[in-house]
């Protein structure tokens, strides 16, 4: 969300936005002709949604650029009749749309001086066969209205800058922490408010996910940061208030959204119609539920008729971290054995977070969403907790009979976009993004990968560039993080030797102490709030006893902290008076000016390498500025070891692309893998452990071993000695 996209490089061109489904004629060729412009500047068709005495109402199209300013199209007048002029009822739908459009933008005081609004409020209206004006009033065909419109008055890069917010509604986004407590220039509390500011605008890619909605189903994928969760809440409002008698749902996966979500649909809803949405069509559902909330999965289970089943039930019967895949497994199976009783429930689904919810759970939203199957679900790449890369939409959403698939994306130049990237990151600095990329595909690991992409071009569309090699399989390559995709005011703000930290100790004690004088440090002389700071817990499993561990730490440094889920409500992170501690799980989605990671040599190795690299990733990624990575042993310098080598390159990944064949080892080999299976292999490898040493010193030999073991050791030997 630039302050000045287009001056910044990022179109030179007119960009268009399809706010409407499908166009008309008369769409098309003002379309074309605008596009043909000279200008930077966004075309929107369907957009926005005003307000007046007399209700809301769509504007048929506008067009916002820094050579027109803001040209407002009627599209309602193309049969009038144009004998004796311009005719009154015309008139008067200029009037009205003028008065839905000044009455927005005199809500931002910048855009108003003397009680008259800076900017020029151009509206003209299409029609078959009149061109001409009077006071103002614009009528124009579609063959002349871009030399109209070029005739318009320019307007300056600070108003161009202001009215790009108001139009796309992102008043809503700027930081309601207002920090008066901040006092010195240099602190990090002032450099925080300073970045905050910073990200006034949506990007182009932005604004299509925001306003462009296909007839069926669409994807929105990026980073961590780039924009996603502000996307979707956006989008379900504008819904809304499009269609007001559909049953709009925005679903999630980590509770601690909740509040979140709701504040952002209500808060669009008042920035597009000064009302509350209607809460009974416009609902934001958790995945799962709870004991005082009504979910996705229970709604669809009541609906037809199958048992709605608690964390309780799911946590005895399924595997640790698993238990709404077992539900939604469960539920899955009731309803193919009862097909007679599905009926749809929902007109759209939103979907955030889509990387963590299982597989199933998409075939049962397309069962219980109506035709065309209007489902947006939205992902960051390289953030589900198990794996690299979601399933391809074709095997997300299943097949038909004739093992076709029920979904298959695709993006037309005229038609609004079924598949769209988010390649900037607003969140992340360069420096912790790059960092948490390469520690999360193990770059610099001394074993080798733990996860790469399938496909290479995932590393352009998440806004990596090739500064050397060649991206491609099989091939040696060097890759950073491309200026178009990473927001100037970080370097401008931030230094890289802050921005990242990563620090070993001896034990856990000296690393929370450590920790608790850093926070201190923080609150006392850096000028920032408890509820800028976020503590994740690495090891997720033992959040309860490590954070009781950090809280008693924090006490003795006089600072008021809680344990997210266990001290505190799971469906609020952050508390004004409160330092919030947290593992990764609730963590996910949410973001702190300064982020924690302790005990990080957790994530160092393991069976299930690729999902704890994962849980190391997307804690870096929490971070808005600053992050400080920790822990203890040797452990934890292998990983500093890693860190500095990235550091070393300058932030550029440079590394040999796998094989096709590698991917598919590197898959098999650090694929997740359940608690049971880890445990079985434990206890193989403590076997293992007490063999070899009999082996090696003779009293075992080889032969005494069952044949198929003594072959796979000799196999191994071998290898070892021509790797030498």
């Amino acid at each position: 969300m630039p302050a000045n996209f287009a001056a910044a490089g990022w179109y030179h061109m007119v960009d268009v936005v399809y706010g409407n489904e499908t166009l008309s004629a008369t769409h098309r060729s003002l379309r074309d002709a605008v596009i043909q412009l000279d200008h930077d500047g966004t075309f929107f068709i369907g957009y926005p949604i005003l307000t007046t005495a007399n209700g809301a109402f769509q504007i048929d199209a506008l067009l916002v650029s820094r050579q027109t300013g803001l040209v407002a199209f009627d599209l309602s007048s193309l049969n009038a009749t144009y004998d004796n002029g311009i005719p009154a009822e015309v008139l008067d739908h200029q009037d009205q749309i003028f008065s839905a459009i000044a009455a927005k933008l005199t809500e931002d005081g910048r855009l108003v001086r003397r009680r008259e609004i800076r900017i020029p409020i151009n509206i003209v209206t299409i029609s078959e066969d009149y061109d001409g004006g009077e006071e103002g009033s614009f009528v124009s065909t579609t063959v002349h209205v871009a030399q109209l419109v070029d005739d318009f008055k320019e307007i300056s890069e600070d108003d161009y800058r202001i009215l790009n917010s108001v139009i796309e509604r992102t008043a809503t986004l700027r930081p309601r922490k207002q920090r008066t407590s901040v006092s010195k220039p240099n602190s990090k509390g002032s450099q925080i408010k300073l970045i905050d500011s910073k990200i006034a605008n949506l990007d182009a890619a932005q604004k299509r996910a925001a306003i462009e909605f296909p007839d069926g189903p669409q994807r929105i994928r990026g980073l961590a940061g780039s924009g996603k969760t502000i996307v979707l809440a956006m989008k379900a409002s504008y819904l809304h208030l499009k269609n007001p008698n559909w049953r709009v749902a925005l679903t999630f996966y980590t509770r601690s959204l909740y509040q979140q979500l709701i504040g952002l649909a209500r808060r669009f809803s008042f920035e597009f119609v000064k009302d509350e949405p209607d809460w009974e069509k416009l609902t934001i559902l958790h995945a799962w539920g709870s004991s005082y909330t009504t979910g996705i999965y229970a709604e669809i289970a009541m609906r037809v008729g199958a048992p709605v089943r608690n964390y309780q039930y799911a946590r005895e019967k399924f595997r640790y971290g698993a238990e709404f895949e077992g539900i939604i497994d469960e539920l899955y199976d009731f309803v193919m054995e009862h097909k007679e009783r599905v009926s749809p429930i929902y007109d759209v689904v939103l979907i955030d977070e889509a990387q963590d919810l299982p597989q199933k759970f998409f075939e049962l939203i397309f069962l219980f969403t109506k035709p065309p199957h209007r489902i947006v679900y939205a992902y960051d790449e390289l953030q589900t907790l198990n794996e690299t890369e979601m399933p391809s939409p074709q095997d997300l959403f299943g097949r038909k009979q004739n093992n076709r698939p029920r979904v298959t994306l695709t993006n037309s130049d005229d038609r609004p976009k079924q598949d769209i990237v988010l390649p900037v990151c607003y969140r992340n600095n360069q420096w912790a993004l790059t960092t948490a990329h390469g520690l999360g595909f193990g770059l610099k690991r001394g074993r080798g990968l733990v996860q790469m992409f399938e496909r290479p071009a995932t590393w352009t569309d998440i806004g990596y560039e090739v500064v050397g090699g060649r991206l491609d399989l099989g091939r040696a390559v060097e890759l950073r993080r491309a200026a178009s995709a990473t927001p100037t005011f970080f370097a401008e703000i931030l230094s890289e030797s802050d921005a990242v930290k990563f620090s070993v100790f001896d034990n856990e004690a000296e690393e929370y102490q450590a920790l608790a004088r850093a926070i201190r440090h923080n609150l006392d002389q850096d000028e920032l709030e408890p509820d800028d700071i976020l503590i994740v817990v690495s090891e997720i499993r033992k959040i309860r006893s490590k954070g009781g561990a950090i809280m008693r730490a924090l006490a003795k440094e006089k600072i008021v902290s809680h344990v997210v889920g266990v001290t505190q409500s799971t469906d609020e992170i952050f508390s004004k008076s409160s330092v919030a501690v947290t593992h990764i799980h609730r963590a996910k989605g949410n973001e702190a000016p300064m982020v924690y990671v302790v005990g990080a040599d957790y994530c160092f190795e393991g069976f299930n390498i690729g999902t704890l690299r994962n849980v190391l990733f997307t804690a870096i990624t929490r971070s808005k500025a600053w992050v400080r990575v920790s822990g203890c042993g040797t452990q934890m310098a292998g990983l500093i070891e890693e860190f500095s080598g990235i550091r070393a390159d300058e932030y550029v990944l440079d590394f040999k692309y796998p094989t096709k064949k590698e991917l598919g080892r590197i898959k098999t080999r650090y694929r997740d893998m359940s608690d049971v299976e880890a445990k079985n292999i434990e206890a193989d490898l403590e076997v293992l452990s007490r063999v070899l040493p009999l082996i090696e010193s003779g009293r075992v030999s080889l032969s005494d071993l069952p044949p198929h073991v003594a072959a796979a050791l000799r196999h191994l030997v071998n290898d070892a000695g021509d790797s030498e």
